[in-house]
């Protein structure tokens, strides 16, 4: 078996599809990979990244994300839908996004204050967890 480096790390970015790489460029520039895998399962594939700082992020095969958690840390929100960041800012005002998951039929997005708050597809507060 190959030993674990950097260049397997890089070797595994090359990897990921293009949309993926185009996501972290845009909305994670300058920011360190640590490790970047393939998961393969009964329902399809998916490709999780873990940054240095401990964000990390899943995307489809496609290369779409599904969730991107940084554990706790406020992270960029130009990838986030702009009407979940409006409902957001209105109803949960000074209040980061730390963690946002795509789901079948929404989005679940966890707040700085450990609320979890849901999304429909129409980007429409449906409910509420704690």
């Amino acid at each position: 078996f190959p030993s674990i480096g950097l260049s397997g790390v890089i070797s595994d970015m090359i990897q990921l599809p293009k949309a993926a790489q185009l996501f972290l460029a845009k909305y994670f520039a300058g920011r360190t990979v640590s490790l970047a895998k393939e998961d393969r399962d009964f329902s399809g594939t998916t490709y999780d990244v873990l940054l240095a700082d401990g964000t990390e992020i899943e995307f489809s095969s496609r290369g779409e994300w599904k969730d991107v958690d940084g554990k706790h840390t406020a992270l960029p929100t130009s990838f986030i839908p702009a009407q979940i960041i409006n409902a957001l800012r209105a109803q949960h005002a000074g209040e980061s996004i730390v963690q946002i998951e795509r789901k079948r039929r929404g989005y679940k997005v966890e707040l700085s204050s450990g609320l979890e708050v849901y999304f429909d597809s129409r980007y429409q507060i449906v409910g509420y967890d704690d």
